[in-house]
């Protein structure tokens, strides 16, 4: 997101430098990547009255304009082809040894021999906006001589900033000023909503039906009347285009600006073209056809949300709207929206359609509810200022659940314990106020007061005491957070299974076995190969949720398939002889065990066994002399397990011969 920071200040007062600002939001969670410099290349361009406008004398196409570029500057001479240059307006003028950004400075030149001391320039030569159809008619409050870079607020700084998923409320002006305002210690200005208003109550113009209250949270809707078409101010434009966002005229200007600054989007409908003077949010029917404001026709499904009219389709909820009531020059009474939408069916339909805008990308990470009635204020207000419209009384506010206010309950000393950092109740308190929560502070002592936060509607990803902690240490600083050790009670030793097992492999490897790792699964198909009976209990095998291949569709009951795997794998490798085994668990469902009985308290509904499996196979010996080669027997097998029982100290045992292992 760019944010110029001439347009920043007007919510907080910044006394940091650019660079000085960029470290400080960095630090506390919102990354600035880069610091733009704009208009930095814009050299002696002034203001000029033109006190007289001639036709060339030797070329029909140009016009000869004397100019009064105050009293610091002798009158000069420019020769234009701009059409819309009148005698008494105001335009901005290169003088000679100036630049417009690039390497070429501006000089004296001829035009069908008549002398031009400068050039005129337009909108898009000073990269206001995109116009380039003629010179750039300034407002009667700029002066001539006053330097046009520096009264129009050309020259600016803007910082780049990386605003991850989970902060949408930092995706325009106020919330990035409300940031700034908090790790400055400074005060947060909000804009100025008020503006005059007709006798005519929007509410007799316009009715607004929710018909699908699951996707659409919110609807508001404002009637501004007596549009006049025209460009906006040209402040808004420079703020316009040094955020990114391309001016196209004073309707459309207004709710961009809105946008940037509240992070609402607004979105504007030509209102005599709204059938029944109603609007009808509602699910697509199948099939329904729109043409959007990119001219493409696009087929609409079930699952999308329109905002309608009773006749047809006006535009895809959250996306972009339609261009059957797209505002023109002739439009001459509007209807404003400001919705909020449920996040994923905006995501899905954008993806659906493969249709992603500005307003699209706000709504799929979430925005506030709280947001609609102000911004559709703020829009009027602009409008209003601006001269471009009249605002009906009232709003038509729909909000079919309000949502009720989230309150976080925790104590100081959670916290802090959390931090490793006595601040104490109050400096806690202080951190999530400067940045809008509402904090109440119970009766205790500070270090274990008990704290409710009430938490703002436009954080969403706030809700639970964990988040408070975030919220507080980036605020407080991260520099801040004292070195300390974690202090704990630690269990002394290895347990008695880890030190059973760890006597069972070095009894096994010293018998000349190797110790193998298999994975925990099996394939339905083992069962077969086991020999197991339908009635056997290992059948009854824990099914993996969502198996990579059907070897591992099963929790294992046995660890013979996969000691005889890794048998396999030895053998295909050419390996004389093979001493394997292993310590493993298997696994079965409780029910398997109890016969179906219902789990005790605190029993989990699968049954894990620690086991000893080993696999014996090939020939041994032929390392000297008295060893000749033989092949592994049962002998062998019957000698490890004894010296192992003898080693555990474990006697008195009985070997029975079993048909399946």
């Amino acid at each position: 997101m760019r944010v110029p920071l001439g347009w920043l200040k007007d919510y907080v007062d910044i006394k940091l430098d650019p660079e000085q600002l960029a470290d400080a939001l960095t630090m506390s969670g919102t990354k600035v990547e880069g610091i733009d410099r704009v208009g930095g290349g814009l050299k002696r361009v002034i203001a000029g009255r033109a006190t007289s406008v001639t036709g060339h004398p030797d070329s029909g196409r140009l016009l000869v304009v004397m100019l009064d570029l105050g009293p610091r500057q002798a009158p000069r001479r420019v020769v234009t082809a701009a059409t819309n240059v009148a005698e008494g307006c105001i335009v901005p003028v290169v003088l000679p040894g100036g630049s417009l950004g690039g390497d070429e400075e501006i000089r004296e030149a001829e035009f069908a021999g008549v002398k031009s001391e400068g050039m005129l320039v337009s909108a898009g030569e000073l990269g206001i906006s995109e116009d380039g159809s003629g010179i750039l008619l300034l407002p009667d409050a700029v002066k001539p001589g006053d330097d046009v870079v520096d009264a129009l607020g050309l020259s600016d700084a803007v910082l780049d900033l990386e605003i991850t998923p989970n902060r949408p409320d930092c995706l325009c002006m106020v919330g990035v000023a409300r940031e700034v305002a908090a790790i400055t210690g400074q005060k947060l200005r909000m804009p100025q909503a008020g503006c005059p208003e007709t006798a005519q109550p929007a509410a007799d113009l316009v009715r607004v039906v929710i018909e699908a209250p699951d996707l659409c949270y919110r609807y508001g809707a404002r009637i501004i009347q007596n549009v006049r078409p025209g460009q906006s101010p040209i402040w808004m434009q420079t703020r316009l285009s040094a955020a990114g966002v391309r001016p196209i005229s004073a309707v459309v200007d207004a709710t961009n600006y809105v946008m940037l600054e509240l992070n609402q989007p607004l979105h504007a409908f030509d209102y005599d073209k709204v059938a029944q003077r109603t609007i009808v949010v509602r699910r697509a029917h199948a099939g329904e056809r729109l043409v959007t404001l990119d001219e493409a026709e696009r087929e609409l499904a079930p699952d999308m949300l329109v905002i309608a009219d009773p006749t047809r389709a006006l535009a895809v909820a959250g996306v972009m709207g339609g261009l059957a009531s797209e505002i023109t020059e002739h439009t001459r009474s509007v209807l404003l929206e400001s919705a909020c939408f449920a996040r994923q069916s905006v995501w899905r339909t954008s993806r659906t359609l493969k249709l992603r805008t500005e307003a699209s990308s706000r709504f799929e990470k979430g925005l506030d509810p709280a947001a609609v009635p102000p911004a559709l204020d703020r829009a009027a207000s602009l409008l209003s200022s601006m001269e471009a419209g009249e605002a009906c009384s009232g709003i038509v506010d729909v909000y079919p659940s309000p949502e009720a206010p989230r309150v976080i309950e925790t104590t100081s000393h959670w916290i802090e314990r959390r931090l490793g950092a006595g601040l104490g109740a109050r400096e806690i308190g202080d951190c999530l106020a400067r940045l809008g929560f509402g904090v109440d502070v119970h009766s205790g002592r500070d270090e274990t007061a008990k704290i409710a936060v009430s938490v703002p509607s436009f954080r969403g990803d706030v809700r639970e005491p964990i988040d408070l902690v975030e919220e507080v240490v980036r605020i407080w600083g991260y520099n801040e957070v004292p070195a300390t050790i974690p202090e704990g009670t630690l269990s002394g030793g290895y347990s008695d299974e880890y030190t059973f097992c760890e006597q069972v492999r070095e009894a096994l490897t010293g018998a000349g076995g190797s110790e193998a790792l298999t994975f925990p699964f099996m394939a339905e198909s083992d069962f077969e190969r086991m020999g197991l009976t339908p009635e056997d209990p290992r059948r009854e095998a824990i099914r993996v949720a969502n198996p990579l291949v059907e070897e591992e569709s099963l929790m294992r009951t046995s660890m013979c398939p996969a000691m005889l795997a890794a048998l396999r794998t030895n053998i295909n490798q050419k390996r004389p002889g093979v001493f394997l085994f292993e310590i493993g668990r298997t696994y079965a469902p409780t029910e398997a065990i109890t016969g179906g009985a219902e789990l005790a308290r605190g029993e989990t509904p699968a049954s894990e066994r620690l086991v000893l499996a080993g696999v014996m196979a090939g020939v041994v010996g032929g390392g000297s002399w008295h060893t000749p080669l033989r092949e592994y027997d049962f002998y062998d097998a019957k000698g490890v397990l004894e010296g192992l029982l003898a080693r555990l100290h474990i006697d008195n045992v009985a070997f029975e011969r079993i048909g399946c292992p």
